[in-house]
């Protein structure tokens, strides 16, 4: 264990040496990261109708839509990883077919809209890929969430609207790109000010229905939700 702890040491460094011997490999200031994420969704609205009745099911079956968010975080802490908090929105929807009270469908089109937007709080493990070269970085966030919600008839007309709070939890894991081709990285850094670009996956799980309140739509997500992306630090 002393001999692994020592060749980390070493190539740390190492790292710096050549950092400091190389004015191009000095990256510039950093601000915070902008974030592109893709994931799947579908809310547990039936949930609150405890098996009894499914109304969301029955007009926009059991698919999951593709929800696409955009997130921009500050950065307060970076060196023994990276501790940042920000801000995302997005955007879902689904299309499907009302039910009338006596169970027929209805001929016009009925839409659910989305727009998500967090207040997230994330530590990125990011040490061992900025300064030892092993190129993966573990990370963790709390979010707190609001879901803002519409319903669209066929003819265009909000039929009911409102928005639903709570948070989520989320674990995953970037891979530094910057480790396949240094020298582009170095380049992007001078031309743009982004100083590591990762790809990212991650799981996250979600409780969207005001804190319990049996008064609101429950908008968590149905599964555990997969997510990916492109993360970019500047």
């Amino acid at each position: 264990m002393k001999r692994v702890l020592a060749a980390l040491a070493a190539l740390a460094l190492a790292a710096s040496a050549r950092a400091e011997a190389d004015p191009d490999a000095q990256e510039s200031s950093r601000f915070g990261s902008v974030e592109l994420r893709l994931s799947g969704y579908r809310p547990n609205i039936d949930a609150e109708f405890g098996g009894l009745a499914t109304p969301y099911h029955d007009s926009f079956g059991g698919r999951r839509g593709w929800m696409a968010k955009v997130g921009v975080s500050k950065e307060w802490y970076h060196g023994f990883g990276t501790f940042e908090t920000g801000v995302s929105a997005g955007y879902w929807e689904m299309y499907g077919h009302g039910h009338y009270s006596d169970g027929s469908v209805a001929a016009d089109s009925t839409a659910l809209k989305v727009i998500p937007t967090s207040l997230m709080f994330t530590y990125r493990f990011d040490w061992l890929a900025e300064r030892i070269g092993i190129p993966l970085a573990p990370y963790g966030r709390f979010s707190l969430e609001r879901m803002n919600w519409w319903v669209d008839r066929g003819s265009g007309d909000t039929t009911r609207s409102g928005a639903t709070n709570g948070y989520s939890l989320t674990g995953g894991m970037a891979l530094l790109l910057d480790f396949f081709d240094p020298t582009l990285a170095r380049e992007m850094d001078r031309d743009t000010g982004i100083n590591h670009t990762y790809i990212f996956v991650d799981f996250t799980k979600s409780k969207i229905d005001d804190f319990g309140s049996s008064h609101s739509w429950d908008m968590s997500d149905t599964s555990t939700t997969l997510s990916g992306g492109l993360l970019f630090i500047f």
